[in-house]
């Protein structure tokens, strides 16, 4: 876990970097399409932009006390996580659509807005509770998923327009943190091979500047994420730990990373297609 200020600070250097990037694009890199389904880079931006404007809000609120939902925002707990990601998505194209050439110079200055509250923030206020759309939360339970954002959207406005570029080796550590929670429920659609002969262990042995391990198990259809054990894998995987956190978010397949020789596969290759078909489902 990362001290408070120091997620702070990482907040902070990730937003002045991407924004420093964003200040350069022109026009037509803004029509580019993204690895987000339907959006180009300028809505993976406006989707940055009002991300900070509604998670700064929910949090500016909950700093005096003000647990109201948001004009728009249902009660929390109302929406699932489908419906929640359709108010979001829907909030970031109409944001687009509103800001037209501003787009640029409003993402830099709500990051800016953002960075200053985050730093002025004390250390009896981190637990002071928040409207969320899913439910009431904690001040600092808002900044981990501001990395999340930053750091994946970085790489999807790089992706496509760099032939090769990185996951922020920074905030790795924070969204491998994360990765437990962000499929959810782990329902699979996976053939019935893998589900009738019991669990399948998928061993991903993660290399790099975040070295670790995890392994994913699936039973029934049915899937959890589990610290290292002594039972062994139907699968191995090892590679860099980005590769494995663009993996899980959607951005690559298990297929594509072992083919460009960022993952190296032992054990059941049948198995790959598999989980391809999994994260293809989610």
């Amino acid at each position: 876990m990362i001290a408070m200020q120091d997620t702070v600070q990482l907040i902070h250097s990730e937003s002045e970097r991407l924004t420093q990037y964003v200040n350069t694009l022109l026009p037509d890199a803004l029509e580019r399409p993204s690895p987000c389904e339907g959006w180009t880079v300028g809505d993976v931006v406006a989707h940055l932009v009002w991300f900070a404007e509604t998670y700064g809000g929910m949090m500016a609120c909950g700093l005096r006390g003000d647990l109201s939902a948001p004009e728009g925002f249902p009660t929390p707990g109302t929406l699932s996580g489908p419906a929640v990601d359709e108010l979001y998505g829907q909030g970031a194209l109409v944001r687009r659509r509103q800001l037209g050439d501003k787009l640029l110079p409003t993402f830099i200055q709500t990051y800016d807005q953002l960075n200053a509250m985050l730093q002025g923030i004390g250390p009896e206020d981190w637990e002071k509770p928040c409207y969320h759309t899913l439910r009431l939360r904690p001040v600092h339970s808002f900044l981990p998923t501001i990395i999340q954002e930053l750091a994946v959207h970085e790489w999807d406005i790089r992706s496509s327009l760099e032939p090769s570029p990185s996951l922020s080796v920074a905030s790795t550590p924070v969204l491998l943190e994360k990765l437990p929670t962000n499929r959810r429920p782990w329902t699979l659609p996976f053939p019935s091979r893998a589900t009738s002969s019991g669990p399948i262990r998928y061993c991903f042995d993660l290399t790099g500047m975040v070295a670790a391990r995890r392994d994913v198990v699936v039973e029934g259809e049915k899937a959890r994420m589990e610290p290292p054990g002594e039972v062994p894998a139907n699968l191995y995987v090892r590679g860099d730990t980005g590769t494995f956190v663009l993996l899980m978010y959607g951005r690559l397949s298990l297929a594509s990373a072992i083919a460009m020789g960022s993952f190296k596969a032992e054990g059941d290759l049948e198995l790959v297609s598999d989980f391809d078909h999994w994260l293809e489902g989610h």
